[in-house]
């Protein structure tokens, strides 16, 4: 049982840990968030101081760019201005030389002594000399003469002139002055100029790659910063999910701790090893040694607690459930306990021992009381009493037959000890080929053991004969075993060859009677054996001297029978006729008789299951049962009367342990030693009585009954699809089989008489919650399965179930049965919770008692159980014919099966045993006479021989069963047993020259005696079996029956029909080689003719 408690503390302990963990997550997370805000903080200081000093040097380079490319430029304004200048100096040397010319010619007028070349060129050096103020200065210095003659426009023109040329020349020479530095720090302004711009644009490129390098780092702390939030958010999340999962409850179902016991108690060959020429098994696993060893279980290990053993989470009792269930034993309070064999132990013993153990407590604990109510120990220990006990009356009775016909102890003792030499024989033959002493192989040694000394007194007998004749013991000894040898063998293999064609048939059949043919097969090998060897070793000892005895009785036997065979022989149609006939009588009673499969058997214990009406509470119940009991009581035959509930004996308990509100109730009763009533008769009685109490009953009559194992009544399986025309069907089917008459207790199983909850499931519903029907139907019972068996415990020499109880299960009412939560999963994978509710609907309905399916097809049954005073075979008849009237709907079938289908298939299996059985015993007669002919003689007799079983049989009121069937199996090679041995004298003494008819009169009055006694031996010897006294008896009974009344009949045949026969058959004459080198050889054939003749 699964502790919760225990559940719980490693949940807290499991929860703990998780929210450690937890806590240890969200402080690195925290921690994480705090660094990440430190990070924008840093940031968003350095940022700018980033971007100004990038400013700035891009600025201070940009300006020095300015520069570079202001003085680069300044050579083309100043080569422009250099040009300008250079134009307008010209032009203004153009105006200068035409007013030179002007004044030219003005002062070749004034002053004519002097050229005007040397003037001008001295007005020239003047004007450079003394610039425009120096010329002003120096033409006012000029006499009055000289400059009167000027134009003062021309002279103030030409001094501007001349002062414009001057500061042209001037700025002229400044311009290449500074063209000639520009030149001289061009290349260098160049190389400045290219790193500048190119520092300028790594400058730039930075800016760029700060900013997007600035905008990552922005991205990447808000991506951080969410995340880290969004990681706190999940993470409060989680707590809830793990805290939730870390609930192992979830996780250790019952379901799951099955499988894990199941698998681990486990122990399996996987396979062999080859060592050598040795082949060694290789087993995997062992199984649980104890109930610590159970405990002890690894189911899983988990951090930090560790591993998880079955006795940490659940509670492993031992639970004695005696007290839950309800008992009363004739009315009063009891306990039901209940004791179960080890496949290797002895019923017997173990019984035997429980009662020893109960006899010593009784006489400890004053008032205690033990009753057995079901014992197999008692069935088994009657059984094979009574079979001991007819063994042992038949072996006496045949013991006492030799006697009266041998009226001479010696060869009678001879035979006698040969039957417990031929029993230890079998007994050990049964040892070493694994055949246990039980029921069927009893009564094959009880059957066998009239059939042992067949073979001895056949030895015995002619041994005997011939001491008569004045041969001698030890010549007789050996004359008369040889003499007989290949008529014993021959009609020992024959007796044997009958059971071996069981081995070619299957079921049932086989089951039980492989172990009587064998045990029967066994039991004459050995009485083979010691007929030729120990009765010819002991006859030439003890009959060293033979007296004459008075054999006046049996003398005129002889003769009376003589006459009476010479009278057959001579009017041997009559014969055959009156054996045709009775056989066509015997014939007529088997249609008129009975089927049966095993005969019922009485014992002392009886058994009832009882429906408790419905509505009826606890106390109710209690009294109702009570009532049953008293009046079960009040039948005379009745000693004890034990109740209890349904599945009790079997772990269920109290009452409902086996359904609900038909609470069913096990009835056994213990009937008295010394009763005057039978099984049957109590049963009617019991139901007499019970008749007005409005319960259901079903009586068996005997627990020890045998013929359950042919199943019981009448089934009829009703086949079709449709339920509601199935119903209707049923209902029909059970009405006409009410009817019937015959039949009992007609029930059908699918009656709707119960009670039950219909879940429908809209299945729309819940394919949205993700829920198939089957996926409903799955959850529903693991929670309504109350306990589950995983596996099986052993203790000590015991096996006890390993239940696990699921401990859900008492919360479970009709009320609460829709809150009931199922676990659904998304298409996300996330699992979810529903109602039943939401996606059913629950009501209450009557519910049919059981639906089984055959073949895919749904089947209902309804079945009958024969009344008393009915037989089964005229029942089924009488149903066949009703069910050939019905008409049923269209695809519905009828099949009638039960006891009486059982019966016929193991009566189509024993005829088919009984066919091979009859052609072997002709193969192995053809063989011992090298004939076709004298085999089929003997073989016609094989039917004629059943006559006198199934005329007894039907006398007798017996069904015909398949233990009769046997019987008849039996007879087959019985009865040519006595065939074979006289026909072989026949043939000896007409191949010894004498006349047929002689011959058949003479083998006769020979085979008579060993004939009467060997019958009589083996009809004596299952007399007692026939009778049928004791408890258990009636199993063997049948068998026993037809085997007398056959043998009864065959010795009719084999000394009057068979003769007649011969006589009708046989009309070559025989006549023995006369070649003396073959005579010893012949085996079969007397070695001394006179012997023969002589009597």
């Amino acid at each position: 049982t699964l502790n919760q408690a225990r559940i719980d503390a490693l949940n807290d302990d499991i929860r703990a840990h998780v929210e450690k963990e937890l806590d240890n997550t969200r402080a690195e997370l925290e921690k994480a968030q705090s660094e990440l805000q430190s990070g924008r903080d840093e940031l968003e200081n350095t940022l700018p101081e980033q971007i100004d000093q990038l400013a700035g040097a891009g600025l201070e380079v940009s300006t020095g760019i300015s520069r570079i490319e202001a003085l680069l430029a300044q050579e083309a304004s100043l080569q422009a201005e250099k040009a300008a200048f250079t134009m307008e100096k010209q032009a203004i040397d153009g105006a200068v030389d035409k007013i030179v010319e002007g004044i030219q010619q003005q002062l070749g007028d004034l002053v004519p002594d002097e050229p005007p070349e040397e003037l001008m060129q001295s007005l020239a050096r003047q004007a450079a000399e003394l610039g425009p103020q120096g010329i002003l200065d120096w033409l006012n210095a000029l006499p009055d003469t000289v400059t009167g003659s000027f134009d003062q426009a021309m002279i103030d023109q030409v001094l501007q002139l001349l002062a414009r040329q001057t500061a042209l020349t001037a700025e002229t020479q400044n311009i290449e002055v500074r063209l000639m530095t520009l030149e001289a720090m061009k290349p260098e302004l160049e190389k400045g100029l290219k790193e500048a711009k190119s520092g300028l644009q790594t400058i730039e490129s930075g800016k760029i790659t700060l900013a997007i390098e600035m905008a990552a780092a922005k991205t990447q702390l808000e991506q951080g910063s969410q995340e880290l939030e969004k990681g706190l958010a999940e993470l409060e999340k989680a707590r809830e999910e793990a805290l939730d999962q870390a609930d192992i409850s979830s996780l250790i179902t019952p379901a799951l701790l099955g499988q894990i016991i199941a698998a681990q108690n486990f122990s399996m060959p996987a396979g062999y090893i080859r060592d050598g020429l040795d082949s060694v098994v290789v087993k995997v696993g062992d199984p649980f040694q104890d109930q610590a060893d159970l405990a002890d279980t690894l189911l899983f290990s988990m951090e930090p607690i560790g591993d998880i053993r079955l006795s940490d989470i659940a509670d492993l009792d031992m639970i004695d459930n005696s007290g839950e269930s309800f008992t009363r034993i004739n009315g009063q309070p009891g306990l039901i306990l209940t004791f179960q064999k080890q496949s290797n132990a002895s019923t017997a013993d173990l019984t035997d021992e429980i009662h020893q153990q109960i006899s010593r407590l009784e006489s400890e604990y004053p008032g205690l009381q033990v009753r057995a109510l079901m014992d197999q120990g008692d069935y088994i220990g009657l059984i094979t009493g009574n079979v001991i006990s007819n063994l042992l009356w038949g072996g006496l009775l045949a013991i006492l037959i030799l006697l009266l016909f041998l009226k001479d102890p010696r060869p009678t003792a001879v035979i006698a000890l040969s039957i417990p030499v031929s029993l230890m024989f079998a007994v050990t033959l049964m040892y070493f080929s694994g055949v246990t002493l039980n029921i069927i192989s009893l009564s094959g040694l009880a059957l066998g053991v009239g059939m042992l000394v067949d073979n001895s007194i056949v030895v015995i007998e002619n041994i005997y004969r011939l001491r008569h004749q004045q041969i001698s013991a030890t010549r007789a000894a050996v004359i008369g075993g040889r003499q007989v040898t290949g008529a014993i063998v021959a009609s020992t293999l024959t007796t044997i060859c009958v059971f071996l064609p069981i081995v070619f048939t299957q079921g049932m059949s086989r089951d039980l009677f492989t172990d009587m043919g064998l045990t029967i097969a066994f039991s004459l090998i050995a009485s083979l054996l010691v007929a030729l060897t120990v009765v010819p070793a002991m006859s030439a000892t003890v009959l060293k001297s033979v007296g004459e005895k008075d054999h006046r009785v049996f003398n005129r036997l002889v003769e009376r029978y003589a006459q009476s065979l010479n009278f057959s022989l001579r009017h041997r149609y009559i014969v055959i006729i009156i054996a045709v006939v009775l056989l066509a009588v015997s014939i007529y009673g088997v249609t008129v008789m009975g089927f049966a499969f095993i005969p019922e058997m009485d014992s002392q214990q009886m058994s009832m299951n009882v429906t408790v009406p419905e509505g009826l509470d606890n106390e109710e119940k209690t009294a109702f049962i009570d009532e049953v009991t008293e009046r079960i009581l009040s039948i005379d035959a009745v000693d004890y009367v034990g109740a209890l509930s349904g599945g009790a004996m079997f772990g269920g308990g109290g009452f409902g342990g086996g359904g609900g509100e038909n609470s069913e109730m096990s009835y056994y009763i213990l009937l008295k030693d010394e009763r005057d009533l039978t099984n049957r008769e109590v049963e009617t009685l019991i139901y007499d009585k019970t008749d007005d109490l409005g319960a259901d009953l079903s009586v068996t009559a005997s627990t020890m009954d045998m013929s359950a194992l042919g199943g019981s009544g009448i089934q009829l399986l009703i086949k079709g699809n449709d339920l509601d025309q199935l119903a209707a069907t049923a209902r029909d089917l059970t009405g006409r089989l009410r009817s019937i008459e015959g039949t009992t207790l007609v029930e059908w199983n699918g009656e709707f008489t119960g009670r039950e909850l219909r879940v429908t499931v809209d299945r729309d519903a819940a394919m949205r919650h993700q829920l198939t029907t089957a996926q409903v139907f799955q959850q529903v019972a693991a929670v309504l399965n109350q306990t589950t068996a995983v596996t099986t415990l052993r203790q000590s020499a015991e096996e006890l179930p390993v239940l696990i109880i699921n401990p859900d299960y008492e919360s479970i009412t009709m009320d609460t049965l829709l809150d009931l939560e199922l676990t659904a999963t998304g298409r996300d994978g996330e699992t979810f919770t529903v109602t039943l509710d939401d996606i059913a609907e629950v009501r209450e309905a009557a519910s049919p008692q059981s639906i089984s399916r055959v073949g895919q097809v749904r089947t209902t049954t309804v079945s009958a159980q024969i009344a008393q005073g009915y037989n089964i075979r005229y029942v089924s008849r009488d149903i066949e014919q009703m069910l050939a009237t019905v008409e049923l709907p269209a695809g519905f079938t009828v099949e009638l099966s039960g006891e009486n289908e059982t019966i016929m298939e193991s009566m189509n299996d024993l005829i088919m045993v009984l066919l091979l059985a009859i052609l072997f015993i002709y193969l192995i007669m053809v063989a011992q006479f090298q004939s076709l002919l004298s085999p089929l003689i003997i073989l016609f007799t094989i039917p004629l021989a059943f006559t006198g079983g199934l005329l007894l049989l039907w006398l007798l009121g017996f069904d015909l069963s398949i233990i009769a069937m046997l019987g008849f199996l039996v007879l087959s090679g019985i009865v040519v047993n006595n065939g074979i041995v006289f026909i072989s004298t026949i043939n000896q003494l007409r191949e010894d020259g004498m006349e047929r008819r002689e011959a058949i009169t003479t083998a006769g009055t020979m085979r008579i005696r060993p004939i009467l006694m060997t019958a009589m031996t083996t009809i004596l010897a299952m007399s007692t079996l026939a009778i049928g006294v004791g408890d258990g008896a009636e199993l063997t009974q049948p068998m026993a029956v037809v085997t007398i009344g056959g043998l009864v009949y065959a010795t009719v045949l084999t000394l009057y029909v068979m003769p007649v026969l011969y006589s009708a058959l046989h009309r070559r004459e025989l006549r023995r080689p006369d070649l003396d080198d073959l005579q010893p050889a012949a085996m079969t054939g007397p070695a001394h003719p006179e012997v023969i003749d002589h009597e």
